[in-house]
């Protein structure tokens, strides 16, 4: 059976190597928070394709490739959301008359009109105020540490404190 877990039990508390959670866990909160936000504005776009509608909003026509590239997402991801966007009526796909195999995407009026929602209901001053309240620009945070971790993987990382570690293990022993 594994112990109860409470505040004083440190072996199970959050720590600096829970970072992917805490990340997690701030993009779920804000996605959970959005929702109603949206659903009382009209917006139906869901949360986490919201850049795929600003993308297309900006250059009116690209594939799935393309708008993984603008967006600094896999092709894998963007190709997923896409189906869901064209269900709900606010992209559209044609083929490519240059190249068969090239699917562009653009979106409808329904769409034009949500990116034309999600623009003047944007959330920057709210993620400003709360960066204020924080004392960091969380944006700045977040792509500087995804910059980071793209420059130098975790791996990388983990293997230069190798002899770091295991000389304050000799030490403590």
């Amino acid at each position: 059976m594994l112990p109860k877990l409470t505040k004083n039990n440190k072996k199970y508390q959050l720590n600096e190597s829970f970072i992917g959670k805490q990340a997690d866990d701030l993009g779920q909160l804000i996605s959970e928070q959005i929702r109603p936000l949206y659903d009382s504005l009209g917006i139906v776009v869901p949360v986490k394709s919201c850049s795929i509608i600003h993308a297309l909003n900006e250059v009116k026509q690209a594939s799935v490739t393309e708008i993984a590239r603008s967006l600094k997402q896999s092709h894998q991801l963007v190709k997923q959301k896409l189906p869901r966007l064209q269900k709900l009526g606010l992209i559209t796909a044609s083929s490519d008359p240059s190249d068969k195999r090239k699917t562009d995407y653009q979106l409808t009026s329904m769409g034009q009109d949500q990116a034309l929602l999600l623009k003047q209901h944007s959330l920057a001053a709210v993620y400003e105020q709360l960066s204020q309240e924080v004392g960091a620009d969380l944006f700045k945070v977040l792509t500087a540490a995804i910059d980071g971790l793209k420059n130098k993987d975790l791996m990388t990382r983990f293997k230069q404190q190798l002899p770091n570690h295991r000389n304050s293990e000799t030490t403590h022993e």
